[in-house]
């Protein structure tokens, strides 16, 4: 499998041409390219393997201060010029942005990051016959876990995202990554209840992947997993695993560090940077250069230098996410942070780390005295943002443990809290985790307060 950093600049090259030709004043267009493939696991076989090429155009111009963009699914040079064409039309009709100043500058990247250090040749290289190999090492291992263990589930995938971006004022920036994921969740079964556990890898090498540990997480979860019962909702310790801590934190950096929510009075951080708000055992911050990570990325989704930066320091807020619109309106500069997503434009901190303790869940589970352990939760969002208050559902495994020892699972909890209050205090933070199960670098860590507002009876 060969890259495509010629093919895809030169692309991008035309379409902004295109774009200048038809009247904008200014034009970004990304072209992005995707090879993948994925092996399915459905009750313990393999259900499906498929392997597919994307190449998505997204084309934003400017008119003046009015804004266009379209995205399509599309790679021959004229459906290109097509979609360039609407981007303009649209822009054309569309109300002044009076915030709008420019796109970026022409920029210079002295940190790049090597291409070799971003992609894997065994990824690039995978074949059909290694995920249908790791696929029997996951039932094989799940299903020696226990007898209950009746299927397993999930995929295991790798791909190549190549990436090229250019404007109308001189930015021009190509990277490529690969990456790896196994994903699976056991199902088990006694007679009288079904039980679930789930578990997760990902790797830039998809030779890496530890697919044996990862089905036998997930089978002994399920199997832990009989005989849940009813907490009444209150305020509890919580051991929250890595996946838990993770995926929380993706949510607290949209709505609470990204710059546009700041600008909009979206953000619980309002009036607020350089206050410590949380406990001095939190420390959080974003940087795509640390090797740790498994994708990293030097440049943003506009092309603009990725930078190191502390969000969350011995509990203190220290800065926000920028991107250039957001960074231009505030007459500072961008810290590398645009991202497209789901239609929108926006500055947010992705690649997060959280800093280590020096404790682990034996110790959490030890220490506790009425508390509740959790694997994941799923179905976050805010509540209130502007209070920080956030919600979600527990998912694939959550246990009551008293006085130092777990004591059964619990069927699904809602939580319902503000970020501040809960971390406000933490007792025990742990080490990074051997699997990467969480779109974060993150330890498990251990509150000693936590809102639980619902409980399912049955």
């Amino acid at each position: 499998m060969e890259l495509n950093k010629e093919l895809l600049i030169e692309k991008a090259k035309v379409a902004l041409k295109e774009a200048e030709k038809l009247g904008a004043t200014q034009a970004e267009i990304t072209i992005t390219y995707v090879t993948s493939a994925l092996t399915r696991l459905a009750n313990s076989i393999i259900d499906q393997n498929v392997a597919e090429k994307h190449a998505m155009v997204s084309s934003m111009v400017y008119v003046g201060k009015r804004k266009g963009s379209t995205s399509v699914e599309v790679f021959d040079d004229k459906s290109i010029a097509d979609a360039v064409a609407d981007a303009v039309k649209i822009a054309k009709i569309s109300p002044e942005n009076k915030d709008f100043k420019s796109l970026p500058a022409a920029q210079k990247y002295p940190n790049a990051i090597p291409l070799d250090e971003l992609i894997s040749k065994k990824t690039m290289n995978a074949t059909p016959e290694q995920r249908a190999e790791y696929s029997t090492v996951a039932i094989n291992a799940a299903h020696a876990i226990d007898k209950r263990i009746n299927a397993v589930a999930g995929a295991i995938s790798h791909r190549l995202a190549e990436q090229s971006i250019v404007n109308s004022n001189g930015v021009e920036c190509y990277t490529a990554s690969t990456g790896s994921n196994v994903n699976l969740t056991c199902l088990a079964e006694d007679g009288k209840e079904q039980a679930a556990g789930w578990s997760a890898d990902t790797r830039m090498d998809f030779t890496q992947l530890k697919v044996e540990e990862v089905a036998k997480k997930a089978a002994k979860k399920a199997a832990d997993g009989f005989g849940m019962k009813y907490v009444e909702p209150g305020e509890y310790e919580v051991i929250l695993e890595p996946a838990a801590v993770g995926g929380f934190m993706f949510f607290m950096s949209y709505f609470g560090f990204s710059a546009m929510m700041y600008q909009d009075y979206v953000s619980f951080l309002r009036d607020r940077i350089g206050e410590k708000l949380f406990s001095e055992k939190l420390n959080l911050w974003d940087d795509s250069f640390d090797k740790r990570m498994e994708y990293r990325s030097y440049f943003d989704a506009e092309g603009v230098p990725k930078k190191k930066m502390d969000l969350i320091k011995d509990g203190e807020v220290r800065n926000l996410a920028y991107d250039t619109f957001t960074a231009n309106k505030d007459n500072v500069e961008s810290t590398g942070h645009n991202l497209k997503m789901r239609g929108r434009s926006i500055p947010i901190a992705f690649d997060l780390m959280v800093g280590e303790g020096d404790s682990d869940l034996d110790e959490m589970i030890a220490e506790t005295k009425n508390g509740i352990l959790v694997t994941h939760f799923h179905y976050q969002n805010a509540v209130n943002p502007t209070k920080g208050i956030f919600t979600g559902l527990t998912r694939d495994g959550a246990w009551l443990v008293k006085n130092g020892e777990i004591q059964y699972p619990l069927r699904t909890l809602r939580y319902t809290d503000a970020a501040p209050r809960f971390l406000g205090n933490i007792d025990l933070i742990g080490k990074y985790p051997d699997l990467n199960d969480a779109n974060a670098k993150v330890p498990p860590m251990k509150l000693p307060s936590f809102t639980i507002t619902g409980s399912q009876k049955e």
